[in-house]
C-alpha cells in the first residue's frame, strides 16, 4: 500500500474516533391545561370528614395520597362554609392530568361499602331466581334436552322425566327415547336411566364439571307404538355446504362424479336397453339402409323445398308488376284514339312487349332450373322406394344378432356416481365435527391469542398507573375447562359404552377425547373406538375412527345417494370393518370393506316391462355382495374414491342367464315393430307434396304472362288497322280538296 493511502486511512480513523458535536436542543415549554380538564372527582368541593373518606381512604399508595391533599385548598363555598377544593387558577400538565384520571378510577374501584338499597335489591332478585329455578328448573332442562337431540337426529325425543338436585349436585333422566328419521315407528336407541354427579363449586365459577355419568338399560333399534316423525324441514345442510365450501371438496366431487344427477340411471338403462324390444328396433332401425336413404332423401327434399318455396311468390310479384305497367294498354279503347295519338300508343305497346318477352324469358329459365329439379324429385323417390324393398326383404330373412354382453364399466360407473354421492352427502356433517374439534386447541392458560392478550393488558396496566410493582401470587393449576366429564359408563342388554375426558379445552385438560362401545347380541357384535385429539403439538389426526361389526343386518340403499332409483338396493346380513382419519384442513382418508351374505337386491323400473322383468330377475339371482372402498380428500389432490367390487360381473352372469330364455320373443316383437316403421314415410311424401304445389304454382304465373302478351298483341292489332284506315281517308279527303280547287279555277 502507498505510504499517501496510509496516511489518508489514520486521518480517516481518528476523525471516525472523535466524538461528535452533540446540538443541544432548546427545552420545550411544557403546555398547562386548566382544571376544566380535571376528572369529575377532582372538580368537586368538599368537607374535610368527607374529602377524608370520599378521597384519602380510598387511596392507598402514600406518595399519591400526597399528591392529591396538595392539590386540595382551604376555601369557602357559596354560604360561607369551609371546604377543600382544588383553587381555580391551579393548571397542569398532561401527564399531570393523565395521573389524576388514573387516580380517579382507582378511588371509583375501591367503593367497597355495601349500600342497603341495593343489597336489598339484589337479595330480592336472588331470591326469585332461586324460586323460579326450584319450580321451572326440571321443565326447562327437559326441554333443552329434547330439542338438543331432535335437533342433531331430526326426529322426536321421548323423556319421561329429568330431576336436577342442585345442592346435592345430582342430575336424573329417566325413560329416554330418540326415534330415527329413517324409520318413524323405531328408535336409534332407548335408555332407562341416566345418573350425573357434577361438581357444585365448579358450577358456581361458570364451569360444568362431571366427574361420572351411569347410564344403565340401554337398548338399540327398538319398536315405538306412536310416530317419532317430526314435522318436515327443508334439508339444506349439504346446499348451505356447498355455498360456503372454502375447501375446494364440492369443486373437485363435480369434476370426479359429474353434474348430471341422471348418470347412473342412464348407465343401467343403456346396459338393459338391448332387452327392450322398443330399444332394439330403435337401434336396429339405424343400420337398416331405408332409414339412412329415408333421412337423406328427405334432407334433400327439404333443401330443394327451401330452394324454390319463394319463387312462386316472386313471380307472382313480377307478374303483378307487369300486369300494372301495362294494364292502361291492355285495357285501351281503341275507338277513342286520335290519329296523332296512334304513333304514341303503338311505340308503348311495343316497348311493353319487350319488357312481357324479357319476363317471360326469365321466367322460363326459372322454369328449365325447376324441372331439373322436378325430375332430381322423382329419382329421390325411387331411391327410397328401392331401399325400402331392400329393408324388407332383409328383415324377413334374418335380424340382427344382439350381443347379450355389456361392458362392465355402465354399473361400475353408475355404483362409482353413488359413492361420490354419499361422500357429499356426509362432508358438510364430517366438516362440522372437524370445526368443533379444532376449536378445543387453545385455552385460556397457553394458547398465544391468550398470552398475546395478557402481554398487552400488562403493559396498558404500567402506562396507566403509577402504583408500585405487586407481588407475583401462584396457584394451583387450573385443570378443569369450562366443560369436562371425566367419565362416561353406560351399559345395557350386551352393550357397553365408554366415554373419558369429554372436554372443551384439551390443552388445559392435558387429555385427548376417547370413546369406545361395543354391542353384543348372540351372533351380532359391533365395536367402535373415536378418539379425538386438538392437543397444540400433538403428532396425532385430530379425529381417529375405526368400526368393525359382523353378522348384523344392514341396509345399503345406492339408489338413495345415486340420484336414482333403478339402482339397486342390497339388504341383508353383513360384515363391516372401517377407519377414517380426519385433520383440522378438513382432509381425510380412510378404508372401508363389506361383505353381505345372503343378500337381497332389488332395483326400480326401466323404460319397459320386458327390460324391468329381465333386470329384477337378474338381481334376484344375485345372493352375496363383496366392496370395499378407499376414499379420501384434501385441499390440494382433491377428492379420492376407488372402488373394488364384485356385483359387476355377477350381474353381467345374472343378466346373460335370465335373458337367452326371453330371446326369441324379443325378436319377434322387434320385427313386427321394424316392419311397421319401414312402410312409413310421412316425412318424404310432405316434401314431395309441397314441391308439387311450387310446381302448379309456378305454371300459372307463366299463363299470367301469356295472357298479357296476347291483350298488347290485340291491341297492337287494332292500332294498326286504325291507323291504315285513318290514312285512306285522308288520301280521299286530299283528292277531293284538290279536284276542288281545279273546278274553283275553271270557273274564273
Amino acid at each position: 500500500m502507498a505510504e499517501k493511502d496510509i496516511k489518508k486511512d489514520i486521518k480517516k480513523e481518528k476523525k471516525q474516533s472523535e466524538p461528535k458535536k452533540q446540538k443541544k436542543k432548546a427545552p420545550k415549554e411544557q403546555v398547562k391545561l386548566s382544571r376544566s380538564k380535571l376528572p369529575g372527582l377532582f372538580k368537586k368541593q368538599y368537607t374535610a370528614k368527607k374529602f377524608e373518606s370520599k378521597i384519602q381512604k380510598k387511596l392507598y399508595v402514600p406518595a399519591d395520597k400526597a399528591y392529591v391533599s396538595s392539590l386540595f385548598v382551604q376555601t369557602q363555598d357559596k354560604k360561607g362554609r369551609d371546604v377543600l377544593a382544588v383553587a381555580a387558577d391551579t393548571s397542569f400538565t398532561k401527564k399531570e392530568i393523565k395521573r389524576l384520571k388514573v387516580l380517579a378510577k382507582q378511588i371509583k374501584a375501591n367503593q367497597g361499602r355495601i349500600k342497603v338499597g341495593s343489597f336489598i335489591a339484589v337479595a330480592v332478585v336472588i331470591a326469585a331466581v332461586g324460586l323460579v329455578v326450584t319450580v321451572f328448573k326440571n321443565p326447562v332442562a327437559e326441554m333443552a334436552i329434547r330439542g338438543s337431540l331432535q335437533g342433531l337426529f331430526g326426529a322426536k325425543c321421548d323423556i319421561g322425566s329429568v330431576n336436577i338436585q342442585i345442592f346435592d349436585s345430582h342430575i336424573t333422566i329417566e325413560d329416554l327415547a330418540q326415534a330415527s328419521s329413517e324409520d318413524e315407528f323405531k328408535n336409534i336407541f332407548e335408555f332407562k336411566r341416566l345418573d350425573l354427579n357434577f361438581n357444585l363449586a365448579n358450577l358456581l365459577r361458570a364451569k360444568f364439571h362431571a366427574e361420572n355419568i351411569e347410564i344403565t338399560g340401554i337398548e338399540l333399534g327398538t319398536e315405538r307404538k306412536t310416530s317419532g316423525k317430526l314435522a318436515a324441514k327443508p334439508k339444506k345442510t349439504v346446499e348451505k355446504a356447498q355455498k360456503s365450501d372454502t375447501t375446494g371438496f364440492y369443486d373437485s366431487l363435480k369434476e370426479k362424479a359429474g353434474s348430471d344427477p341422471e348418470a347412473a340411471k342412464k348407465a343401467i338403462t343403456d346396459l338393459f336397453s338391448m332387452y327392450d324390444p322398443a330399444a332394439i328396433a330403435e337401434n336396429l332401425k339405424g343400420g337398416l339402409k331405408s332409414q339412412e336413404t329415408a333421412k337423406q332423401v328427405e334432407e334433400e327434399l327439404k333443401a330443394l323445398v327451401e330452394t324454390w318455396k319463394n319463387r312462386p311468390e316472386e313471380l307472382k310479384k313480377s307478374v303483378a308488376e307487369v300486369q300494372s305497367a301495362t294494364k292502361s294498354l291492355t285495357e285501351l279503347n281503341v275507338s277513342k284514339v286520335s290519329a296523332k295519338e296512334i304513333p304514341e300508343l303503338l311505340k308503348q305497346i311495343e316497348q311493353a312487349g319487350n319488357t312481357v318477352k324479357t319476363a317471360k324469358a326469365n321466367m322460363e329459365n326459372t322454369l328449365s332450373s325447376f324441372e331439373g329439379d322436378q325430375k332430381k324429385v322423382r329419382e329421390l323417390q325411387s331411391k327410397l322406394e328401392a331401399a325400402v324393398a331392400a329393408d324388407k326383404k332383409l328383415l324377413s330373412e334374418q335380424l340382427s344378432v344382439l350381443d347379450i354382453k355389456k361392458a362392465k364399466s355402465a354399473i361400475s360407473d353408475s355404483i362409482n356416481q353413488a359413492g361420490y354421492s354419499l361422500l357429499g352427502q356426509y362432508y358438510p356433517y364430517l366438516k362440522q365435527v372437524l370445526s368443533y374439534a379444532s376449536s378445543m386447541k387453545s385455552s385460556e392458560g397457553n394458547s398465544e391469542e391468550a398470552k398475546k392478550a395478557n402481554k398487552k393488558a400488562v403493559e396498558s396496566a404500567k402506562k396507566e398507573s403509577r402504583r408500585f410493582a405487586g407481588r407475583y401470587v401462584y396457584w394451583k393449576k387450573d385443570t378443569v375447562p369450562k366443560f369436562l366429564i371425566e367419565k362416561i359408563h353406560g351399559s345395557g342388554s350386551g352393550i357397553e359404552v365408554f366415554a373419558t375426558n369429554i372436554s372443551s379445552d384439551m390443552n388445559k385438560r392435558g387429555e385427548p377425547w376417547v370413546v369406545k362401545g361395543s354391542v353384543k347380541k348372540s351372533q351380532l357384535a359391533h365395536s367402535a373406538n373415536l378418539t379425538v385429539d386438538a392437543r397444540t403439538g400433538t403428532k396425532a389426526h385430530l379425529v381417529e375412527a375405526s368400526y368393525t361389526g359382523t353378522n348384523f343386518p344392514l341396509t345399503l340403499d345406492m339408489s338413495k345417494n345415486g340420484g336414482s332409483d333403478v339402482i339397486p338396493k342390497f339388504e341383508g346380513k353383513s360384515a363391516l370393518t372401517a377407519s377414517l382419519f380426519a385433520d383440522e384442513d378438513f382432509s381425510f382418508f380412510g378404508k372401508a370393506k363389506l361383505n353381505m351374505n345372503p343378500a337381497v337386491v332389488t332395483g326400480g323400473e326401466l323404460g319397459s316391462e320386458t327390460a324391468t322383468r329381465i333386470y329384477a330377475e337378474a338381481l334376484k339371482s344375485i345372493k352375496k355382495l363383496d366392496l370395499g372402498a378407499d376414499f379420501s380428500f384434501s385441499p390440494a389432490g382433491g377428492v379420492g374414491l376407488k372402488l373394488d367390487t364384485n356385483f359387476d360381473s355377477l350381474l353381467a352372469d345374472a343378466v346373460s342367464a335370465v335373458a337367452n330364455s326371453e330371446m326369441e320373443n324379443v325378436k319377434k316383437e322387434v320385427t313386427e315393430k321394424l316392419s311397421g316403421q319401414l312402410a312409413s314415410n310421412e316425412g318424404v311424401q310432405k316434401y314431395v307434396s309441397q314441391f308439387s304445389d311450387i310446381s302448379s304454382s309456378m305454371n300459372s304465373q307463366k299463363k299470367s304472362f301469356d295472357s298479357i302478351s296476347s291483350q298488347l298483341a290485340k291491341k297492337q292489332n287494332e292500332l294498326k288497322k286504325q291507323t291504315s284506315e285513318a290514312a285512306k281517308t285522308k288520301a280521299a279527303e286530299a283528292v277531293s280538296d284538290k279536284a276542288g280547287a281545279f273546278l274553283k279555277g275553271l270557273k274564273k
